[in-house]
């Protein structure tokens, strides 16, 4: 990880704070209200399910451009200020959330409240915590403690789920974090972040040097991408 990026970043933060909160609060304002139903209208084609709020897979969680823009939304028009405040803080120094998950690294989501076993933006959350835990086609869950708020059980089958994120992918941002590894639509809600504070190039370095390195899953992901063989133009033949 890089160490010496994070010590910028905590150090700019703290002599900055008001106008880095300026910044990042009026770049989802500017973005309006654009594709938000949208959003919440494919959330709702999922089944409801509900948990036992053990926190266990509550870590910083991938989502899409627009579902970043709608959680900032939530939290513009319905947290007090002094906590909209506490969150941005809290982003800029997300190094303070890191922790051990079993035998890996993961970056605690900012919207987990350890106290209160409550997600902050329950009702806007993300596609990856939606999914996950639902009953698979093999009559399993990530998680034994999802279950589904409505009887009989509802299977998702992941042709289901490909298309109906689709829509959302078409109208997100995507960016190429590894040269040569093709762009991807889905990074952390740290990465949106400071992809709107900074500039899309800032992010993606934190992204890189820090975000990845702080995640396990993350690291594996890609470790696998470069792991994949080069295609060659003879491959492209018949």
């Amino acid at each position: 990880m890089n160490e010496e990026l994070l010590k910028k970043i905590k150090i700019a933060g703290a002599k900055n704070f008001d106008a880095y909160a300026q910044k990042v609060l009026e770049a989802s304002a500017n973005h309006g209200t654009f594709g938000m139903e949208m959003v919440d209208m494919l959330h709702d084609q999922l089944p409801r399910t509900s948990c036992a709020n053990c926190g266990k897979c509550c870590n910083s969680i991938s989502m899409y451009s627009l579902e970043y823009h709608r959680v900032m939304r939530e939290v513009m028009t319905r947290w007090k200020p002094e906590r909209v405040l506490r969150l941005i803080k809290s982003l800029l120094r997300f190094d303070l959330r890191q922790a051990q998950v079993g035998s890996e690294s993961r970056l605690r989501c900012v919207f987990r409240d350890d106290e209160t076993k409550v997600c902050l933006v329950h009702p806007v959350r993300p596609f990856a915590c939606r999914i996950f835990g639902l009953l698979k086609e093999n009559g399993q869950r990530e998680c034994d403690n999802v279950k589904d708020l409505s009887l009989p059980e509802q299977t998702v089958k992941e042709e289901y789920l490909i298309n109906l994120q689709a829509k959302i992918l078409e109208n997100s941002e995507s960016f190429e974090p590894f040269e040569g590894k093709g762009e991807i639509h889905f990074f952390p809600f740290e990465f949106w972040f400071f992809r709107y504070l900074f500039s899309p190039e800032r992010a993606l370095q934190i992204y890189r040097e820090i975000l990845v390195p702080l995640s396990t899953p993350l690291t594996k992901m890609w470790e696998k991408q470069e792991q994949l063989p080069d295609i060659l133009p003879s491959d492209y033949e018949s």
